[in-house]
């Protein structure tokens, strides 16, 4: 595992934050070295992950969606690392293509095409998985892309569950107040707890109409979240086909008892509403 200031060197050089320190951790619980790897959800600099991680192939999958909600409504989502001119659908992948050390697409996982399954040796997968909305087919796809014994490694955070689940994009109101998940209107667990208009009234009180509407709008309608709890996800894996080698909820923030009492009673049956994430380490046995 790389030490603090390998880390922070290396976050300085590409401009990335939690990704090297995710990467670290799956360098030190799963390895790199010598494996083709499928990045799904994000793209790695090619230096990054051939000479700091020792991967000998690097394929990441990119979906492009999740920026197109940006250039529709003008909110920050993130920003494509290659413009969309430039792209290569998965779908029309080929192992002939891995023969590139580093490759990019452009697509979904669940339209991994049936040449490219038994190609990778490891799955990486950070902060994507609450924003995929068809997860058991996913999983089941990604368990087709890799060799037998092959490993998928998944860390994920926010989830919906818990108390900023809401993935609010930057939005900039009429009073110029940038307002975001980091820095969010909705009172912790309010997603949760308020129903649309709720909601809406309450942030008539801090920003405008129009903001508050479109609020409203990305906390409960935008397809760029799937709104699984944490419990889902562990059902969806556990039913996924694959053996869960490592499961751990991660990130825990304590629910004020109030908060708590009224979360369970308004769903009942959830379990867990403090953990902002979740990490698996799954394995393809066959």
């Amino acid at each position: 595992m790389m030490d603090a200031e390998k880390v922070k060197q290396l976050q300085q050089e590409f401009g990335l934050s939690y990704h090297i320190e995710y990467a670290s951790f799956a360098q030190q619980t799963v390895g790199f070295h010598g494996k083709k790897v499928l990045e799904v959800g994000g793209s790695l600099p090619q230096r990054f992950v051939i000479e700091e991680l020792g991967a000998a192939q690097w394929t990441a999958l990119e979906e492009l969606d999740y920026w197109k909600e940006t250039l529709s409504t003008g909110y920050v989502l993130g920003t494509p690392p290659i413009e969309d001119n430039q792209k290569i659908l998965f779908s029309s992948a080929t192992p002939a293509l891995l023969d590139k050390n580093y490759n990019i697409f452009y697509g979904h996982i669940e339209d991994l095409p049936e040449q490219m399954e038994s190609q990778f040796d490891l799955i990486f997968s950070i902060a994507a998985f609450e924003h995929i909305a068809r997860l058991p087919l996913a999983l089941d796809k990604m368990r087709r892309a890799l060799v037998p014994g092959g490993k998928l490694f998944t860390m994920f955070a926010p989830v919906w569950s818990c108390y900023n689940g809401h993935h609010l994009p930057e939005i900039v109101d009429d009073a110029g107040n940038h307002w975001s998940f980091g820095n969010s209107p909705i009172p912790p667990w309010g997603h949760l707890l308020f129903r649309p208009m709720e909601l809406y009234d309450l942030l008539c009180g801090k920003c405008d109409e129009k903001t508050a509407r479109d609020i409203v709008y990305f906390v409960y309608n935008s397809p760029h979240i799937n709104r699984f709890f944490i419990d889902d996800y562990i059902e969806m894996v556990e039913r996924s086909g694959f053996t869960v080698l490592q499961s751990q909820a991660i990130y825990e923030v304590p629910v004020p008892d109030l908060v708590k009492q009224q979360l369970q009673k308004q769903y009942p049956g959830r379990k867990d509403f403090s953990n902002s994430g979740i990490f698996f380490i799954l394995e393809r046995k066959f």
